[in-house]
C-alpha cells in the first residue's frame, strides 16, 4: 500500500512572468475542494424518492502557512488581493514512484488571515475561489490499482546532491523523453537535447541516460525529473 502524506503536498503559485511555480510560503496544509450542484427533478414518477442531476460545479483552494517574506508569501498575497488579480495556482501531489498529480486552474483570492497570537509563531490563511475549470494532469490511481496516464505513463526520478557533480546518470530512462525538471522545487526553463546547457539550463541525452546541468549542484540540492 503506498500512502500519501500530508508532506507531499504542495500549493504552488504559477508566476506568469518568471515561468517559475513558486510554494506558498511555509505551507503547513493545504486543501482542495470541489463541489457539484445538485438540480431536483423529482416527478410524479419517481415513486416516492427524490431525483437529482448534476448542475453547476464549482471549487475552492485554501492554504495555512507561517509568516515569511520567503517564496510567495503574505506580501505577495496582499499585494495581489488589493490589485483584484485572478492567478493560476498549482495543486501537486506527489505519488512517489508513481509520480506526480497537478490540480491546476485559476482562482480569485477570497479570504486572507493574518494571525499574531503572542509567544507563539505568526501564521497566515487564505481561501482562494476557483473561477473556471480545473485541469490535472500526470498519474491517476485505478481502484484495482493498475496505473493509468493520459498519453505515455509518467515515471518519476529524484536525486539528493552531495555538492559539485554536474551530470546525473539514470539507466532505467534510457530511450525516454524528458519532460520536467525541477532544482531545489524551481522548475527548469529549458531541458536541451544537443549543444551545452548553461546557467540554470539542463540537457537531457537518451541514448545514455545522462542528465546533465549547466550549474554544480549544492549539498543537499533535490532534484525531481518526470519521463516518459
Amino acid at each position: 500500500m503506498n500512502n500519501v502524506t500530508g508532506e507531499n503536498i504542495m500549493l504552488y503559485y504559477h508566476d506568469p512572468i518568471s515561468g517559475n511555480d513558486i510554494p506558498f510560503a511555509c505551507s503547513t496544509n493545504c486543501t482542495f475542494n470541489v463541489q457539484v450542484g445538485q438540480k431536483e427533478v423529482t416527478s410524479q414518477s419517481s415513486a416516492w424518492y427524490k431525483e437529482f442531476k448534476n448542475d453547476v460545479a464549482s471549487w475552492t483552494v485554501s492554504c495555512d502557512g507561517l509568516i515569511t517574506l520567503d517564496n510567495y508569501g503574505y506580501l505577495f498575497l496582499l499585494q495581489q488581493q488589493q490589485n483584484r488579480t485572478t492567478i493560476l495556482v498549482k495543486f501537486v501531489i506527489d505519488n512517489g514512484v508513481n509520480g506526480l498529480v497537478i490540480i491546476s486552474g485559476n482562482c480569485n483570492l477570497t479570504n486572507l488571515q493574518i494571525n499574531g497570537p503572542w509567544k507563539d509563531i505568526a501564521t497566515y490563511s487564505v481561501s482562494l475561489q476557483g473561477t473556471g475549470a480545473y485541469g490535472t494532469t500526470g498519474t491517476t490511481i485505478s481502484p484495482t490499482g493498475t496505473i493509468i496516464v493520459a498519453g505515455s505513463p509518467i515515471i518519476n526520478k529524484e536525486y539528493v546532491g552531495s555538492g559539485g557533480e554536474t551530470t546525473i546518470v539514470w539507466s532505467s530512462v534510457i530511450s525516454k523523453n524528458c519532460v520536467y525538471v525541477s532544482r531545489g522545487g524551481v522548475d527548469v526553463r529549458q531541458i536541451l537535447t544537443t549543444g551545452t546547457p548553461t546557467n540554470d539550463q539542463v540537457k537531457w541525452n537518451s541514448s545514455t541516460g545522462t542528465l546533465t546541468f549547466g550549474t554544480a549542484l549544492v549539498s543537499n540540492e533535490f532534484i525531481r525529473a518526470l519521463f516518459n
